[in-house]
């Protein structure tokens, strides 16, 4: 599974509209391109499709997931491989294991179901991007601080919603999602837009951030943004980004760019 997303277009098929889409493809859009790794057969497309989408050069963030554990050596040897075409040409790249999105649902759940329960939580990350930059606020974060923000430390990018009425478990709780990855404290930079409602006081905000600021320790804060969302009561929204993080995966010996990928890839980077 496919699929191109334009500036903020969720639901395009790029098969079905792929000159469309590229055409719509300007300078200061960020374009999101979702693979679903482990087919060996798709791996040379996969290199096709990214370098005709580099040429146009948006922001690229690829959305990547890697395939379960049960199906096998041979698909995890070919995603492994996959991943680090993507992060090649991408300017970023955010994964999810199947293996975590599982846990994240009904082990009942009938296996035609499953993929669309998958595909929504990679599609919320790309709404909370999204949102960051639709909601104007105190302190806005705009397309320029987002795109300097990830060609600063190209690669693995954490991006996480959380949603709540009180601020009062520890802030690791609300992060417990098992497709998370495991290191996306020990980022390098960070980036905190933050939503609270009419009735979010002084000492709640002051908790907010000193709990964030704990957890990211290790990071420099990029930005902080904020912006008040107009409806009654205690409610926040807080959206979190995380760059210069490690590779979920170690290189594989075998991944070596051609002369033409690594000269494109290069020529692009300049």
């Amino acid at each position: 599974m496919e699929r191109i997303f334009g500036p903020f277009k969720m639901d395009t098929d790029f098969s079905d509209k792929e000159q469309s889409i590229r055409a719509e493809l300007e300078r200061d859009d960020i374009s999101f391109y979702r693979f679903v790794g482990g087919n060996p057969s798709k791996t040379e497309e996969l290199r096709n499709t990214l370098e005709s989408l580099r040429e146009r050069k948006p922001l690229i963030v690829g959305i990547y997931r890697f395939p379960f554990q049960f199906e096998g050596k041979r698909k995890r040897m070919a995603a492994r491989e996959q991943y680090f075409i993507m992060k090649d040409y991408c300017d970023a790249v955010i994964t999810f294991e199947s293996d975590g999105l599982m846990e994240s649902i009904d082990p009942s759940t009938p296996i035609h179901d499953a993929p669309k329960s998958f595909d929504m939580l990679e599609e919320k990350v790309i709404q909370g991007l999204r949102d960051t930059l639709d909601e104007t606020g105190i302190i806005n974060i705009d397309y320029h601080d987002i795109k300097t923000f990830i060609q600063q430390k190209r690669g693995p990018l954490f991006l996480y919603t959380i949603e709540g009425k009180t601020f009062d478990e520890p802030l690791r709780n609300l992060l417990t999602a098992p497709y998370l990855p495991e290191d996306f404290t020990e980022g390098e930079q960070l980036i905190i837009n933050i939503g609270y409602s009419r009735d979010v006081d002084m000492q709640a905000f002051r908790q907010i951030n000193l709990r964030l600021n704990d957890l990211f320790d290790k990071a420099d804060l990029f930005k902080l943004g904020s912006y008040f969302i107009d409806e009654p009561g205690q409610r926040f929204k807080i959206t979190m980004i995380v760059n210069g993080l490690q590779d979920p995966i170690e290189t594989p010996k075998t991944n070596n760019p051609s002369p033409k990928t690594k000269s494109f890839i290069k020529k692009w980077k300049k």
